[in-house]
C-alpha cells in the first residue's frame, strides 16, 4: 500500500524538503511533500490539500507559500496531492480523492495532525473525515458550506471539463482564470498567470462534471449523509478564512458555515477597508499581502493551547 522511498528535492540548513509517494489500495499513486528544519518543534504535523485543480505550489510557489511559512516557524509540514491532483494518480470521483487522505494519514503514522484545506476540494475532504480522531484543527480557506454555480463563466469552465491548460493558452483564457480566481488581488509580479501556467492540472471529465452537478444542486451526496449534512454537525475546532473577492467558492456560500456549524468554526473575513484588500481564491495563499495578513492568523489558532 505505502511507497515510502523518500527522494531529496532541496536542502538547506534552514529548510528540507523532500518527496514520497504513497499507494491506495486501489493503486493510485499519491504524491506527498515533507517541509521540516532541524530542531522542528515537537507538535503535531500540519497536512495541506491543495484545491481541486491546484497542485502543491498553492502552498509554495516559486520558494514562497503557506508550506514554507508554517516549516520555518518550526512544524513539520506535509503538501498532500491527492488523487486528480499535481502528480498523483488520476481522478474520477471527489468523495474518491478525498478518501485518500485517511490512506495519507496511515503513510504518515502520526497520532494527530492539523488540517489545511483549500475551497471545494477542502470541503469534499473535511466532510468524509470529519470523524477521523487524528485531526486535531483545521484550517478552511474559502470551504464552501453550501454551493450555487458562482458565475456563468464557472459554468462554462466545467462543462468545458475543468481544463485549465486551454485558460492559459490565450490572453482570454488568462483573463478568465483572474476573474474566477485572482481578481482584484496584488500579487508579486507574475505569480497569477505563472501559476496558471504551472501550478495548475485540468480536472478529468468526471471530477468536472461532479463539480458542476454539486454546484446545481446544493448539496454533494456521499456514501453516509452529503456535504451540507456532515459539515453542519462539525466538531473540530476550525478556522475558516474567507476572501471577499473569490469568484470561484462565493464567500456567502464559506461564511455560512459558521452559524450552521456553531461554535467549532471561528470565521475571519477579508475587507480593503480593514486588511488592504479583499482577497481572491489564490491570493489568500499566495498574494503580497498574504504573509503579512493571512499567515499570521493561521500560526497563531494552530499554535494556541485552547483554540
Amino acid at each position: 500500500m505505502i511507497g515510502c522511498l523518500a527522494i531529496l528535492l532541496a536542502a538547506s540548513p534552514e529548510l528540507t524538503v523532500s518527496h514520497r509517494r504513497v499507494m491506495t489500495p486501489d493503486a493510485i499513486s499519491l504524491a506527498v511533500y515533507r517541509y521540516e528544519r532541524p530542531g522542528a518543534k515537537v507538535a503535531p504535523p500540519v497536512v495541506l490539500v491543495p484545491d481541486v485543480g491546484f497542485t502543491r505550489a498553492a502552498y509554495d510557489f516559486e520558494g514562497r507559500g503557506l508550506a514554507r511559512s508554517l516549516a520555518e516557524s518550526g512544524r513539520t509540514v506535509f503538501v498532500a496531492e491527492l488523487r486528480g491532483q499535481g502528480k498523483s494518480g488520476p481522478g474520477v470521483s471527489l468523495e474518491a480523492m478525498a478518501r485518500d487522505l485517511d490512506v495519507v494519514l496511515d503513510a504518515l503514522e502520526v497520532q494527530q495532525v492539523d488540517l489545511v484545506v483549500h475551497g471545494w476540494a477542502g470541503s469534499v475532504v473535511l466532510a468524509v473525515n470529519a470523524e477521523d480522531p487524528r485531526i486535531r484543527r483545521v484550517i478552511a480557506l474559502d470551504t464552501p458550506l453550501l454551493a450555487e454555480v458562482p458565475s456563468t463563466l464557472a459554468e462554462n469552465f466545467l462543462l468545458d471539463g475543468g481544463r485549465f491548460s486551454t485558460l492559459a493558452s490565450s490572453p482570454a483564457g488568462a483573463h478568465a482564470f483572474e476573474l474566477l480566481f485572482s481578481m482584484w488581488s496584488k500579487f508579486p509580479t507574475g505569480t497569477d498567470r505563472g501559476f496558471l501556467a504551472t501550478g495548475t492540472r485540468d480536472l478529468s471529465k468526471p471530477v468536472a462534471a461532479e463539480l458542476l452537478a454539486w454546484m446545481r444542486s446544493g448539496d454533494l451526496p456521499l456514501a453516509s449523509g452529503s456535504v451540507v449534512q456532515r459539515l453542519t454537525n462539525w466538531k473540530k475546532p476550525t478556522l475558516l478564512l474567507v476572501g471577499l473577492a473569490d469568484g470561484f467558492a462565493s464567500p456567502e456560500l464559506c461564511a455560512v458555515w459558521r452559524e450552521r456549524a456553531g461554535g467549532s468554526v471561528k470565521l475571519r473575513s477579508f475587507s480593503r477597508l480593514e486588511t488592504r484588500e479583499d482577497f481572491s481564491h489564490l491570493s489568500l495563499l499566495l498574494g503580497s499581502n498574504a504573509p503579512a495578513i493571512v499567515f499570521p492568523l493561521v500560526h497563531d489558532f494552530l499554535s494556541r493551547e485552547t483554540p
